[in-house]
């Protein structure tokens, strides 16, 4: 886990710029509500007159992009 947190950090500072100008939180999704929770933070951080270039891309040769930076910390089932 403490490597996945040094990942978002740097990734934050690399996409948002020094100072950082970003918040770090973690969720925990309930089955099946990824999607809804990503389409929600979309809405909240994406910049209005950047909204094209968000979501996930139909091309292969593209790569998703989103107005904040997601990475998945897997727990066992039974594990808090």
């Amino acid at each position: 886990m403490h490597l996945k947190l040094m990942r978002t950090y740097i990734d934050g500072v690399l996409r948002f710029g020094i100072p950082p100008r970003f918040y770090m939180g973690v969720l925990k999704a309930g089955p099946g509500n990824d999607k809804k929770i990503m389409d929600k933070m979309m809405t909240i951080f994406a910049e209005k007159h950047l909204e094209e270039f968000y979501g996930e891309k139909q091309d292969a040769a593209d790569e998703d992009f989103f107005p904040y930076v997601c990475h998945s910390i897997w727990v066992p089932d039974g594990k808090k």
